[in-house]
């Protein structure tokens, strides 16, 4: 009874502010929304372009296919929100909260640099098959997040931290991964039918740390893992991993 309550108080405060509860394709384009409580609304499709939600509450929310492109949500709470199929492209997210929020397929080009690593972790905490191409990581501690199937194509990635972390089909290619450290991280997936690892063509990985990379019974993050051979790693990532630490 008090969940069912809290839901209804939540959705109260969200009519108030002048915004639906439910939403499929809505524009608010460019709106005031700082400060918002819209906690476990739906907005599917949603047009959130260029809006302030500086401070604003979406935990919880159901966002799939929405565009914050452009939009100012330094310090908002995303914590549990759905984010499929979401474009973050240029966002401002310094601050903001993403802990629990599950990604699917997010745009997130331009949408790191003014965050620190503590945020981009927490964003990349379970971020499947998003767009990072290109992205300016060099440097970051990213460590423990889980990317499976992202795009990094052409990252500027020298030094960054992948301890650990859950690359499994994340396309590197042409990136620049000099000295990154990505020891213990999940490279490489395996199934009755074939084996699949990160994709390294083109990559700078000279003084990269590859030791104890990790090839996974599938993608769930429950699966067990054992240690990868530089054979079936280099095989499988389509490089030769030349000047890499394997």
């Amino acid at each position: 009874m008090t969940a069912i309550l809290a839901a209804l108080f939540a959705l109260t405060v969200a009519a108030s502010s002048g915004l639906p509860t439910n939403c499929v394709g809505c524009s608010f384009a460019g709106r005031d929304l700082h400060g918002a409580d819209l906690s476990g609304a739906a907005y599917v499709g949603a047009n959130f372009a260029r809006a302030d939600l500086r401070g604003a509450s979406l935990r919880g929310a159901n966002l799939a296919g929405a565009n914050f492109s452009d939009a100012d949500l330094r310090g908002a709470d995303f914590r549990d929100a759905r984010l499929a199929g979401v474009d973050l492209r240029a966002a401002r997210i310094r601050g903001a909260n993403f802990t629990g929020a599950q990604l699917a397929g997010v745009d997130l080009r331009d949408a790191l640099n003014d965050a620190g690593d503590a945020e981009i972790r927490g964003l990349l905490g379970h971020c499947a098959g998003c767009q990072l191409r290109n992205a300016e990581i060099e440097g970051r501690d990213l460590s423990g997040v889980s990317i499976p199937g992202s795009d990094l194509r052409g990252a500027r990635a020298r030094g960054v931290r992948f301890t650990g972390a859950d690359l499994q089909g994340v396309d590197f290619a042409g990136a620049d991964l000099r000295n990154a450290d990505l020891r213990n991280a999940r490279l490489c997936y395996y199934n009755d039918e074939s084996i699949g690892c990160a994709d390294f063509r083109g990559a700078d990985v000279h003084g990269a740390d590859l030791r104890g990379a990790l090839i996974c019974r599938s993608h769930r993050e429950s699966s067990p893992c054992d240690p990868v051979d530089a054979t079936t790693l280099r095989r499988y990532s389509k490089s030769a991993l030349d000047g890499a630490l394997l």
